[in-house]
């Protein structure tokens, strides 16, 4: 599963082919999607182990038009390596769907399915979503809060009616409308996205003090000097914010690499202390603090040590993703089957057994049960 795409891959077979000089056919590229959905359809349905300590990992993503696809994966927590990030292949694929719609309830649906699949599930990590939540809710379903996401909401709460940051991102905005088309337009800040603004806030301090150390030094030119230096005027700004940055890198890399327990509260606490007396950053110490005592109460005899991040079902949406944007107008298809395939560890004669095992009426029935109409049938019918 590289970034190579599928019409890609059967040409490096047809040049595979000539090179040693084997006489056979090469497989075309809807061959090559055919076994990736069929592997897929095999791994997801694959029967679990029932067992009283799985934990799930859950989001919805949007592509174009209403619908939306779920995807639910799952872990058993013996099995989570904490000195390393959660791997694709870690995971159990428990959910794939779309529906126009998703109600808390229509999440219940698909959780208490899941259950019956599984045993118990002890906690469930997603992201801040009141419909994920109600449904976990619904589902008597434990919840830990992502810490990706959680932060991104401690930097909205610190910097959304901040006036220094309101006027920060209208200087850069200037500048960039400014310069954007000029001979200076190698010094403009990146731009932000807008969705998620707060997630990504870590270009504006990296270019804030890129440009405060050249200020600093002999390598622009008088132009460029001028143009920047009402960045020198937010030095002391644009320090602080670096600063609280660090700190969220360090704090994020532990929680993400070894998991929530009491021994890395104890060292978030410690990486807390770099927080100086300014009044942002004690605010954002306050944030944090309270968001490792609200998600550490499962911490316990059973478990002790948790998974605060659903960073692994965002990378599966975005190498899903991937393939899907070379031709997004198709809309969400059974190319979702990736997923799951994505997720499969299989050796040789299991990828054998999936492909030879799984039959295109399969896939069309499952299609038909877990998929919407894609845009490019719609289309078929609206435009025919």
């Amino acid at each position: 599963m590289t970034s190579v795409s599928f019409r890609s891959m059967s040409g490096i077979f047809e040049i595979f082919s000539i090179c040693i000089e084997l006489e056979r056919n090469t497989p075309s590229y809807s061959s090559g999607m055919l076994w990736v959905k069929k592997i897929g359809y095999y791994q997801l349905n694959q029967t679990k182990v029932i067992a009283d300590d799985w934990i799930l990992i859950l989001d919805k993503s949007i592509g174009i038009g209403q619908e939306k696809l779920l995807v639910i994966l799952g872990v058993r927590s013996n099995q989570v390596d904490f000195t390393r990030p959660l791997r694709i292949q870690d995971m159990e694929s428990i959910i794939v769907k779309s529906k126009k719609k998703w109600t808390g309830e229509d999440v219940f649906e698909e959780l208490e399915k899941s259950k019956a699949l599984l045993g118990k599930v002890v906690y469930a990590t997603t992201d801040g979503s009141s419909l994920l939540k109600k449904a976990l809710r619904l589902s008597e379903i434990n919840h830990t809060y992502d810490v990706t996401h959680a932060i991104a909401i401690m930097l909205k709460k610190l910097y959304k009616k901040d006036a220094n940051f309101i006027e920060l991102t209208k200087l850069m905005g200037e500048m960039r409308l400014k310069l954007c088309c000029s001979k200076h337009a190698h010094i403009i800040p990146p731009n932000q996205r807008s969705k998620s603004r707060f997630l990504n806030i870590d270009i504006l301090t990296d270019w804030g003090m890129k440009v405060l150390v050249t200020l600093e030094k002999d390598n622009l030119t008088k132009e460029e000097k001028e143009l920047l230096q009402w960045v020198g005027n937010k030095k002391s700004f644009i320090e602080e914010m670096s600063q609280i940055i660090e700190i969220i890198e360090e704090l994020s890399i532990l929680l993400k690499n070894n998991g929530l327990s009491n021994n890395t509260k104890i060292k978030c606490s410690r990486i807390l202390k770099k927080c100086k007396k300014t009044q942002r950053q004690n605010y954002f110490k306050c944030l944090f603090t309270e968001y490792l005592n609200t998600n550490s109460v499962l911490i316990g005899k059973h478990l002790k040590m948790l998974v605060c991040t659903s960073d692994i079902v965002e990378t599966t949406f975005g190498k899903y993703k991937n393939e899907l944007s070379k031709n997004p107008m198709n809309g969400i298809t059974d190319l979702a089957l990736i997923i799951p395939a994505l997720t499969s560890n299989l050796l040789d004669d299991e990828i054998k057994k999936a492909i030879d095992s799984c039959t295109c009426k399969m896939l069309k029935e499952w299609k038909i049960e877990n998929l919407c109409d894609s845009l490019s049938v719609k289309r078929k019918i609206a435009l025919n």
